[in-house]
């Protein structure tokens, strides 16, 4: 046999060990508090779903599809939005899309789906393109070896990206300083603390995070002032608008200045948080397969040749969007979402009792041994149409899943792919081997230390 004919091995990227049993009690409220995602036991990977609890209270590890289907689709009003969810997002983003129950979510979805019809997104591309380049000739003006901060990078990106799309350009709103609040509000209320595990008032979450807190204020008192503004401005046609328009046909309830600004929150916030962070670990990963760069930098070759990338474009680069989606497998923006069995109801022909708190580890499923090959391993044909054939649905949720999947997907995996497409042909970016790669969950999920990386010209 020649050498040739020895397949090479293929990259195997960090992520989370997970613990072989159950950790200890003090040690899981350890992790609990500082890194949820290494507390779930192997079983989490290997098994339909895992039980843990007692009397008082029994959670639920749901990775079986068909579970997942009950759950988050065919059986989703037996499963509402759970209080630890609450408190986590809604000192933040109130009563906005991402938080809101029932009739006063479908309410507000309806007002923000026209934003995102795909003929609005389409038209959005050159917008994304243009972020892109801007970002290339910065980093020429750096030079060769320069050092980049890629995660904080492709937050810039992704934040312009909102702003020029969905807020008219979002006059007023400092990019630098807004994209650092909101990082110094996930590292901080963001994430599970002592007051949520002991289900102290959720004022006391907040007292014990200063940092968080004046980031959340500074963060809409600067949407307020927006909000202000574009009511005394002609209309625009943008998302602002939709949203100001919107009327419940119900209740005849408008959308007031706060629950405006909640949405706004939530969409610059998770609007722009997902892609860059989908952009950061698909960055990474190229950076860490040259074989698979090489690919993705053949294919924009034959689809676009030197010209700028468009949205037909996009639409052609197949291979470059099975990156980006399977470095949303192995490291999904969303790594956990949760749920409360609100009564004794059945989910994937298992029996739960009312208060049943569900997880549903994303990250775990992602990477399960029953629902994917070689799941460890970065291998992008894994999302070409073969292997995709007869997937379940709910065996990748980057996105969610059900009725209230992500809004914005549509919207994020073209701004994915069009950003990395430029990206990638621009330059080349070489991981810093010495930066430990650590995921980390702070409701999305972030490379602990960001991403550095070493910029090569080409």
């Amino acid at each position: 046999m020649s050498l040739d004919a020895v397949a090479k091995p293929r990259l195997t990227p960090p992520g989370v060990v997970p613990p072989d049993q159950p950790l200890p009690y003090f040690h899981a409220l350890w992790k609990l508090l500082d890194n949820p995602i290494e507390a779930w036991p192997r079983a989490v990977y290997e098994e339909p779903y895992y039980l843990r609890g007692g009397e008082r209270q029994v959670f639920l590890y749901a990775a079986d599809p068909a579970m997942l289907k009950d759950i988050l689709l065919d059986k989703a009003e037996a499963f509402p939005k759970d209080w630890m969810f609450d408190r986590v997002t809604k000192p933040a983003l109130g009563e906005g899309l991402l938080t809101a129950q029932g009739e006063h979510w479908r309410w507000q979805r309806r007002a923000a789906a026209p934003g995102f019809r795909p003929d609005n997104v389409a038209a959005m591309t050159p917008v994304m393109v243009q972020a892109a380049e801007a970002a290339l000739e910065r980093w020429r003006d750096r030079g060769e070896g320069a050092r980049l901060d890629i995660a904080t990078e492709m937050t810039g990106i992704t934040f312009q990206v909102i702003l020029d799309t969905m807020l008219s350009g979002g006059e007023g709103i400092d990019v630098p300083a807004a994209a650092a609040k909101i990082t110094d509000y996930l590292e901080t209320l963001g994430k599970i603390n002592v007051p949520d595990l002991l289900q102290w008032p959720t004022w006391t979450r907040v007292a014990m995070a200063p940092r968080g807190y004046r980031a959340m204020v500074w963060l809409k008192a600067m949407v307020d002032r927006m909000v202000a503004r574009r009511r005394e401005e002609a209309q625009r046609g943008d998302l602002v608008d939709l949203l100001m328009q919107a009327q419940d046909p119900e209740t005849g309830r408008r959308v007031d200045d706060v629950l405006l600004r909640d949405n706004l929150l939530t969409f610059i916030g998770a609007g722009h948080e997902t892609t860059a962070l989908a952009l950061t670990w698909s960055l990474y990963l190229l950076g860490s397969d040259p074989e698979t760069t090489a690919r993705v930098r053949a294919e924009i070759a034959q689809v676009a040749g030197d010209a700028s990338i468009t949205h037909a474009h996009v639409e052609r680069l197949v291979f470059t969007r099975q990156v980006v989606q399977e470095a949303m497998r192995l490291y999904p923006s969303l790594p956990m979402m949760t749920r409360m069995a609100g009564e004794d109801v059945e989910a994937g022909g298992v029996a739960l009792k009312k208060g049943t708190f569900v997880f549903i580890p994303i990250y775990a499923i992602h990477r399960h041994r029953r629902l994917w090959r070689d799941p460890d391993v970065f291998d992008p044909d894994r999302f070409s149409a073969e292997q995709s054939a007869g997937r379940h649905r709910f065996a990748y949720l980057p996105f969610g899943g059900g009725p209230r999947v992500c809004i914005g997907q549509t919207f994020a995996l073209i701004e994915a792919v069009a950003i990395l497409a430029t990206l990638v042909r621009g330059v080349t970016l070489e991981p810093d081997p010495g930066h430990r790669i650590r995921p980390m969950m702070r409701v999305s999920m972030r490379p602990q230390g960001g991403m550095p990386m070493t910029l090569r010209l080409r």
